[in-house]
C-alpha cells in the first residue's frame, strides 16, 4: 500500500475462546492468585456461577487489560473464584505445584466433595493442602503416583493439568482425531492421549502464543491453569465463552516532524517523542499527537550527541554528549517542563583502557521506574575488539553511580541489546559473535546466547539465568506478559526471522514463532510485540507478534518505524541520510541531509461489519 495518509492492515488472527474451532485463540485475558496456599487464592463461595454481577472491581497490577490472559482470570475473579497475592499481583507466569493446582480444584468444582480418600505416604495430615489434595482423590480428578506418592510440591505439567480436568469432570474418551490440528500431537504421552484429546473437544486447550500447540511437557503456569479451569465452566454453563471478533485496524496519520530530526523514542503513553537533530547536535521534545515543540535541549558545548533517551513519564530527558575541544564524554539530565539541567557527570575512562583503546557508549535508557538511568558501554582496545561490556546504573535524582554490572564478555563477543522486565526485577541482555575477518567459520567462537539479570533485595542485579541459542541472535525485548522475546535467525533460513519466547519465572521456552513470511531484518520494538523489517524484493515490513496484524510500506524512502509501548502510536522516518557537498576545496565540508519528514500515526480499532 502507498504511505499517504493512513495505513491499513487486516488482523490474520484465527477466532476464538469456546467456539467449535480446535484451535483456542486467548481473548485478551487474566490472572490468579497465591503463594505457600494457593487455596487462598480461591473465595469461598466456588459455587457461584461466572455471570454472577461482580460486587467489586477487581483488578492485578501486573496484568494489563492487553494480557493475553486477562479475561479468563478477571472473569474468574469478578466470581470470587480466585483473588491474587496481598500486594495486588497475580504473578501470572509463575508455575503452579501439584498442591496449589488440587486447591483450585477444590475451590472450583469440589467444595462439597467428601476427603475420606486414602492418604498419600508424603502428603500429611498437618499439611496446608490435605484436604484439597484428597477431595481431588476422592472426585477422580487426581490419582498420584504407582508408589502411592503425590509429589506435592512438584510442578504440575500442561499435560496432567489437563488430564486432571478430563478425568474429574468426566468428559467421554476423545476422539484423537481432535489433536489432529496441534503440531506437536506427537509428544502427548500415550496414557494421556484419549483425556487429551476429550480436554480438546471441550476447549479446554489454551496455549499462548503458539495456538497450534498443546505443549504437553512444559510447566502449567497460573495463567495457563487459570484458562483451563475457565474453559471447563464454560463447558459446564458456569461461564460465558470468551470470543475474539475479526478486526481491522486503521493508523491515521496524525502529525510530521521536520525531516531534519531523528526520533529516539516515545514516553510510555506515546504522547511525547524524543528526537535528535544531527544537523547541530539538540534534542526535542515533541507532542506526537499534535506535533508541537515542546522543548528543545541544547547540549552545552556538544560536538556530538552520543546516546538519548527521554523517561516513561515523559517528564525528562538524559543524553551522553562530547563537548567541543574535550576527551571525555559527559553524562547529563534535563526536565522537559524547563529545560534546565538538573545535573552533568563526566564519564571517565576505565582504568587498565590500553593505548589507542577507546569507549563505545551503545545504548542509554531509563528503568521502569524512572528512578534510574542505564548505560550499556563498550572498552575497545586499538583493533577495535572488545575488552569488557559493562551496564552502568545512575541515581536519577543525583548522578551517583549505584552500580557497574560487568556482563562477562569474551574477545569476540558483542552485546548490542538489553531489555527490562514491566516491573524492572529482571535484565536481559544479548551476547552475539562479532563478525569480522572470518571468525564466524571459527568452531571455537563463542556462541549466541542471552543473559538474565534479578534484582536481589539491596536492589542490585544478580545473574539469574543463561540461554543459550542455536541461532544467530538479534534483537530482544520483554512483553507486557512478562515473556522474553528474543529474535533468532535460523543459518539456513535466512530470509525468514523467528522469535524464541521465553516464560522465565519457569525457564522455560513456550514459544517459536515466524514473524512474517519473508520479513528481513526484521528488529522487535522496545514494547516486545511490534516489530519492523523490509523485504527482500523491496519494501518494508511491520506487524504485532501478539496479534498476527502484519502489513506493509511500499515508500521506499522510510527505512525505519518507532512504536510507543502500548503500540497505539508510531513513527515512520527515515535514518539514513545523504550527504550534500559545501565546499570543493581541499578540505570539503559535508552536511547531511534527509529530506523525508517523521510521519507519527495513531492507531484505532474498527470492527469489521
Amino acid at each position: 500500500m502507498s504511505l499517504t495518509s493512513k495505513l491499513v492492515f487486516g488482523l490474520v488472527l484465527s477466532l476464538t475462546a469456546g467456539l467449535s474451532a480446535s484451535l483456542i485463540a486467548p481473548a485478551i485475558l487474566s490472572n490468579v492468585s497465591t503463594n505457600n496456599s494457593f487455596a487462598s487464592s480461591f473465595a469461598q463461595a466456588q459455587t457461584a456461577q461466572a455471570q454472577t454481577p461482580p460486587t467489586q472491581t477487581l483488578s492485578f497490577s501486573d496484568v494489563s487489560a492487553d494480557y493475553w490472559a486477562h479475561d479468563y482470570i478477571e472473569g474468574l475473579a469478578k466470581s470470587n473464584i480466585i483473588s491474587g497475592f496481598g500486594d495486588g499481583t497475580f504473578r501470572p507466569n509463575d508455575p503452579v505445584t501439584r498442591a496449589q493446582f488440587a486447591a483450585i480444584l477444590r475451590q472450583a468444582f469440589l467444595t462439597s466433595q467428601p476427603t475420606t480418600a486414602q492418604a498419600f505416604k508424603d502428603v500429611p495430615a498437618g499439611y496446608w493442602a490435605t484436604g484439597a489434595i484428597a477431595a481431588s482423590r476422592s472426585a477422580g480428578f487426581l490419582s498420584g503416583y504407582p508408589d502411592n506418592t503425590f509429589k506435592p510440591n512438584d510442578r504440575i505439567i500442561r499435560v496432567q493439568a489437563l488430564v486432571s480436568l478430563a478425568n474429574g469432570l468426566k468428559y467421554p474418551t476423545g476422539s484423537l482425531q481432535a489433536l489432529a490440528s496441534y503440531q506437536d500431537a506427537d509428544t502427548v504421552p500415550n496414557y494421556a492421549r484419549p483425556s487429551t484429546a476429550a480436554a480438546a473437544q471441550a476447549n479446554l486447550i489454551v496455549n499462548y502464543p503458539a495456538l497450534d500447540q498443546i505443549a504437553p511437557g512444559r510447566s502449567a503456569s497460573r495463567a495457563e491453569v487459570a484458562a483451563f479451569v475457565y474453559q471447563a465452566l464454560v463447558k459446564a454453563g458456569r461461564a460465558e465463552p470468551l470470543t475474539v471478533k475479526a478486526e481491522e485496524l486503521q493508523s491515521e496519520l496524525i502529525a510530521t516532524l521536520p525531516p531534519a530530526v531523528n526520533p529516539v523514542g516515545f514516553s510510555k503513553s506515546g504522547k511525547e517523542i524524543l528526537t535528535l537533530d544531527g544537523s547541530r547536535g539538540n534534542l526535542q521534545v515533541w507532542n506526537s499527537q499534535t506535533g508541537t515543540l515542546l522543548r528543545e535541549i541544547v547540549a552545552s558545548d556538544a560536538a556530538s550527541v552520543n546516546s538519548a533517551a527521554i523517561s516513561h513519564d515523559g517528564t525528562k530527558v538524559a543524553a551522553i554528549f562530547l563537548p567541543t575541544n574535550a576527551n571525555t564524554y559527559q553524562l547529563a539530565l534535563w526536565t522537559v517542563s524547563t529545560g534546565k539541567q538538573l545535573w552533568q557527570k563526566p564519564l571517565s575512562d576505565s582504568p587498565g583502557l590500553p593505548q589507542g583503546g577507546y569507549r563505545l557508549f551503545k545504548k542509554l535508557v531509563f528503568s521502569a521506574d524512572d528512578r534510574q538511568i542505564i548505560r550499556l558501554g563498550e572498552l575497545n582496545n586499538a583493533q577495535g575488539n572488545p575488552l569488557s561490556t559493562q551496564l552502568n546504573f545512575q541515581d536519577v535524582t543525583t548522578g551517583k553511580l549505584l552500580q557497574s554490572l560487568d556482563l562477562g564478555t569474551q574477545a569476540d563477543e558483542s552485546v548490542d541489546q538489553i531489555a527490562f522486565s514491566p516491573d524492572g526485577q529482571l535484565l536481559a541482555s544479548n551476547s552475539s559473535l562479532r563478525f569480522s575477518g572470518n571468525i564466524s567459520t571459527q568452531t571455537n567462537s563463542p556462541k549466541p546466547r542471552v543473559d538474565v539479570w534479578k534484582i536481589n533485595q539491596n536492589g542490585r542485579f544478580d545473574r539469574f539465568m543463561t540461554i543459550p541459542l542455536a541461532y544467530s541472535l538479534g534483537s530482544l525485548a520483554f512483553s507486557n506478559s512478562g515473556f522474553l522475546n528474543i529474535r533468532t535467525l535460523p543459518p539456513t533460513n535466512i530470509d525468514n526471522y523467528f522469535i524464541d519466547i521465553w516464560n522465565l519465572q519457569t525457564r522455560e521456552q513456550i514459544g517459536h514463532t515466524l514473524i512474517q513470511q519473508n520479513c528481513m531484518s526484521a528488529q522487535l520494538n522496545s514494547n516486545g510485540k511490534d516489530y519492523f523489517g523490509r523485504y527482500a524484493y523491496g519494501g518494508r515490513c511491520f506487524g504485532n507478534i501478539q496479534t498476527g496484524i502484519a502489513g506493509q510500506i511500499d515508500d521506499y524512502e522510510f527505512t525505519n518505524m518507532l512504536f510507543s509501548d502500548s503500540g497505539d502510536y508510531s513513527a515512520i522516518f527515515n535514518d539514513n541520510s545523504y550527504f550534500e557537498v559545501l565546499n570543493h576545496g581541499p578540505d570539503p565540508e559535508l552536511n547531511a541531509v534527509n529530506d523525508q519528514p517523521v510521519r507519527i500515526f495513531s492507531k484505532s480499532s474498527l470492527q469489521n461489519p
